[in-house]
């Protein structure tokens, strides 16, 4: 079996569980509706007043971070295996780092890192 059919079997057996579990869990899982249950609060307890909402700045910036982190994460492999991967691994690395530098610029630019 080569590596990507490895893979794509993987990926179908990952769906095939995940879809699995979550039609036997609505299938036998507790169900009681009612008036508390339906409220935003299922807990009971009626809130005092408003929390009042994030920014969506809030959510911009931890977007942004979480893109870049996952991309810097990225090059660890790559920086701790480079000798064995010549020439054509450090090509397609700075090709990476170009196109991650290129997404910086561009959210840089149009002031996503601007908090405001």
């Amino acid at each position: 079996m080569t590596g990507y059919a490895a893979l794509l079997l993987y990926l179908i057996v990952a769906f095939l569980v995940a879809l699995g579990i979550s039609f036997v869990s609505e299938l036998m899982g507790p169900k009681a509706p009612g008036g508390l249950k339906e409220t935003t609060y299922e807990s009971g307890i009626v809130p005092e007043a408003p929390v009042g909402y994030f920014s969506v700045r809030f959510y911009r910036v931890a977007m942004f971070f979480m893109i870049f982190d996952v991309a810097v994460m990225a090059l660890y492999p790559w920086a701790t295996s480079l000798k064995m991967l010549h020439q054509a691994g450090f090509e397609k690395a700075i090709v990476f780092l170009g196109i991650v530098a290129i997404g910086f610029a561009y959210v840089w630019n149009r002031g996503g890192f601007q908090w405001d």
